[in-house]
This record gives C-alpha cells, structure tokens and sequence, in this order.
C-alpha cells in the first residue's frame, strides 16, 4: 500500500519515459484509475496463494504436534528431542525452529492446542439443554470417544509424561483442574437435582476419572464393540453411582 501511494504522487510529475510537466497530470491520473481494477484483480490470486501457504503450515503444525506428542508419550520428555522429531516428519532439526522456539515451546502448543478443543466440546455438552444426567452421560461418553479416537497421542502428555519445566507443570495442572470443573459443575447439578449426598458424588467423580484416564491401556480396537457401542456401555457404568444404583 504505501509503495503504491508514493509511486501515484511520483507519477503526477514525471510520465514514463521522462516526460514532465504538469499538462500530462490528467492522462497520468487516468493510467492510474484505468488499471486499478486490474490491480485489485491480480491481488485477489496473491492472496489466495498466501491462504494457501497459511493453510500448509497450519497443516505442517499439526502434524509435528501430533508426531511430537507421540514421541513424548514413548520416550518421555527429557528423551525427546528436535532431530527425532523432524526426521519423523521428513524435515532437518534446525527446521522446527521455523515452527517452534524451541522444545518446551513445542510441548506447550501440543498441550495447548489439543486441550483447547477438547474444552470446547465438553463445554458445549455441558451447557446445553436437557436433564443434568443426561448431560454428565454425554460427558462420559465423548470423553471415551475423545482419548480413544480423536486424541489418542496427546492424551499421556495431560497424564503420564513427566515434564521436569516447572512452568509446564504448572500449565497442566491448570488444565486438569479446567477439564474437571467441566464434569464438576454437571455432576453439582445433579446432586442438587436428586438430593445426592455431595460428597458420595465428589468420589464417584473421582473414580469415573480414574476409569478414563486409564482406558487407553487395555482398549483393543479390534475388539468386538464398535468404539460409540464401547463408549455407550462405559458412560452407563460410569452414570450408575449418580443414578442411585
């Protein structure tokens, strides 16, 4: 923008070709109003193109996010590091850099970008309508569906790796505790809805919990359930204390 304006006010003076003089201001105004539609016209492939190369990237992010947090998951995150991961995804160590500052910059956009979509779709279920059980089943169940299909490799980066950063750390247990006040906040409705004894529901929470986070270690997807049937039967066993059953 600012080169063009000031190629506009050379132009009032001096004509290609060296000509000067102010009679030709008017045919210099014209050149520049008849070819501005062309202009506009032959921004809109650039920016297309500069979509395109946001796009890629974004992709390219993802993808070493994902191949990272595998890797963090397997090796742990003191024996991860750049070259492994770049040779994963056909790219050199010092590449990355153009992506991530550095390796705990890395960790963090992995947490960071998986819990910001896990959050919002558990929040969405939470604060929709209808009946507070059948909301905290549908918390359940989506959860299942969550760690065992959509975030199967980021999952261990919220509950198993170590990460000795003190700052990472602390991020994640934030992000816990978010992740829990979710179901909390449902499942105080349910207590005040059948008159549940308050406590008996913080521990059945608890260990509905604990049921999830460690269902990636025994599921078999060659199993004879399909994954929602799965899901289905652990949100119903997971419900029961909060049912009185």
């Amino acid at each position: 923008m600012g080169n063009d304006t000031g190629r506009s006010a050379r132009m009032t003076g001096y004509l290609p070709g060296g000509r000067k003089g102010w009679v030709w201001m008017g045919a210099a105004r014209r050149q520049q109003e008849q070819p501005s539609a062309g202009r506009d016209d032959a921004k809109a492939p650039g920016a297309t193109g500069e979509g395109r190369v946001a796009r890629k990237r974004a992709q390219r992010i993802r993808v070493v996010e994902r191949t990272a947090a595998r890797m963090f998951a397997e090796k742990g995150y003191d024996g991860t590091n750049f070259e492994e991961i770049a040779a994963q995804v056909d790219l050199r160590g010092p590449t990355l850099y153009h992506y991530f500052s550095s390796k705990e910059d890395l960790f963090s956009q992995c947490v960071e970008h998986s819990f910001a979509q896990v959050v919002t779709r558990l929040e969405e279920i939470a604060g929709s309508e209808g009946a507070a059980e059948e909301r905290l089943r549908r918390l359940f169940f989506e959860q299942v569906l969550i760690e065992l299909r959509d975030f199967p490799d980021f999952v261990p980066l919220f509950l198993k790796v170590y990460v000795p950063v003190p700052s990472l750390r602390r991020r994640l247990a934030a992000i816990r505790r978010q992740h829990g006040d979710v179901f909390r906040h449902v499942v105080n409705e349910v207590v005040m809805a059948h008159g549940l004894d308050p406590e008996a529901a913080k521990i059945s929470l608890m260990m509905a919990f604990g049921s999830l986070a460690y269902m990636p270690e025994w599921y078999d997807r060659r199993g004879p359930l399909r994954l929602e049937e799965l899901a289905a039967d652990v949100a119903d066993t997971l419900m029961a204390p909060f049912l009185g059953r």
